[in-house]
Parts: C-alpha cells; structure tokens; sequence
C-alpha cells in the first residue's frame, strides 16, 4: 500500500477537483421532477449548480457503452431484461422510471458534460477487461475535460493503469453486504484493499459505513486519496467529509454544509 500511496504522490495526477464540492451520484437526479439518475437532464441539474458528476457505464449486445447503473432492466424501465442483451439502439427506445428521459451513451453524455463539470465514470465491469473498457477508453480520449474512472473490478483499473496510465483510475470498495459474487475470500480481501497491488489506483473509492476499516485508515494515514460513497443526509455527508477528501452523495443538498478544506492529503499529492 505505501509504494502505491508514494506513486501517488509522486505523480500529481490533477485529481484537485475531488476535494472540491461534492459530486453528484448518477447527476443530480430526481424521477418525481422529471430528472431520473444517470440521464441528460439530471446531468444538467448537476452542472446548473457546478456539481462534479458520476455516472455509471456498461456494455450493450452490440459493444456500444451506455450509461445506466443495473444489469437488469426492470427497475429503471418496468421492462425485464438484461441491458447486455440489448442493441444502444433499442435501449434507447425505453423511458427512464416514467418519464421522458431516456439513457444515453457514454459519447452522448460526454458531448453534453462538455468538460463544464468534473466526471467520474463507474465501470460496471462483471467480466475480466474487454470490449467495456476499450470503449471507454476510445470515448475518453476524444474528451476534453477533467475526467477520472473508477471500478469495483481491480483487474478493470489494471487494464486502465497498462493501457491508458494517463486517465486517473479509482478502486471502488466498501462492505460488500449487497454482493454475493465473487467469493467471500474475495470480497473480504477486497473489502480491506488487498487489491491495490493489482489496480495500483490514483485514489480509493469506499462506502461511507466502512470508512473506519484499519485498511481505510491506513490509506490515509500513508496519504492516500480518498473518496466516500455515498452519503445520503446531511449528516452522513459531514461524517464522511471529516475522513474523505471528496464525497459523493445524493438525495438532499449538499451545498449548504460544504465547505473547502484549508488542506487535505488529496491537495498535498498534487
């Protein structure tokens, strides 16, 4: 962990913007107002108030990346399926949660962010690197902006950190109670960070009900980066912002309670 925490520090990596205000977990997003997550118009809510975003990404049946957060589709369309068994072209025929939106593709999101606002992009990997993440990555190279990835997958991060080591990567990690895949070995070893050797990442992403973990304190202690996920009061907001260089949140106003720290680790590697 302190070889990978020096690296870090070494590299600067131009990842201040994760200490600023919090980002926003799948946009600013508000179904009963007509803004469902991960759509344009919740983009846009994010970006009218200068929100950082983070959004989720997965592959179609036709090798095309969209931007939606579940495997299945029933939640988000009342539809059932599965989005990797679907063409772009006919997911984007379903409305989002009832209302007009729709989910767009990773090209479309990223012409409308426009580098206006900072952009997390989660990498719901299942498999080991493929197709997902060479799409990805040939969208983020035509990008202009302030932009960084992020997986739960450490081999995902690797192939990021072989192919393209100048895009910041995350390893995303947390209690794993929701998961059964992979093994619980595995996801004890991932739960407590055993895996950055593997992903070497330029920050750690972890749940906010996990945050004391001796692995998590021991990243911070060494300096290393580190973003909360996802504060959902106020409260969870404050807790998380005193361990965490950066929060992501959703479901009330953080803005109110956020204030620019004097310094952080985060700050210091840059």
């Amino acid at each position: 962990m302190l070889e990978v925490v020096q690296r870090v520090a070494q590299g600067g990596r131009g990842l201040e913007w994760l200490s600023g205000p919090p980002i926003a977990h799948r946009g600013l997003h508000d179904a009963s107002s007509g803004a469902p997550e991960n759509t344009i118009r919740a983009f846009g809510a994010a970006i009218a108030r200068g929100l950082p975003i983070e959004c989720d990404v997965m592959l179609t049946s036709d090798n095309e990346v969209i931007v939606f957060h579940d495997h299945k589709l029933a939640r988000l369309t009342g539809i059932a399926g599965d989005v990797n068994r679907m063409t772009l072209r006919d997911l984007q025929r379903l409305r989002i949660k009832s209302t007009d939106e729709r989910a767009p593709s990773l090209v479309e999101t990223l012409d409308f962010v426009g580098g206006r606002v900072p952009l997390l992009v989660e990498l719901k990997s299942q498999r080991r690197p493929g197709a997902l993440e060479v799409g990805v990555l040939r969208a983020l190279r035509a990008y202009q902006g302030p932009v960084a990835v992020q997986s739960f997958s450490p081999h995902s991060m690797q192939w990021f950190r072989e192919n393209a080591p100048e895009i910041p990567r995350g390893q995303l990690s947390g209690s794993y109670r929701w998961e059964r895949h992979p093994g619980a070995i595995t996801r004890w070893a991932y739960r407590h960070l055993l895996m950055l050797g593997i992903s070497r990442p330029d920050f750690v992403a972890h749940e906010v009900s996990c945050l004391e973990l001796p692995a998590v304190r021991l990243w911070r202690r060494f300096g290393g980066p580190l973003v909360a996920w996802t504060a959902k009061t106020a409260t969870a907001y404050a807790a998380a912002k005193r361990v965490a260089d950066g929060v992501i949140f959703e479901g009330f106003d953080p803005l109110p309670s956020f204030a620019m720290p004097d310094a952080s680790p985060l700050l210091r590697t840059a």
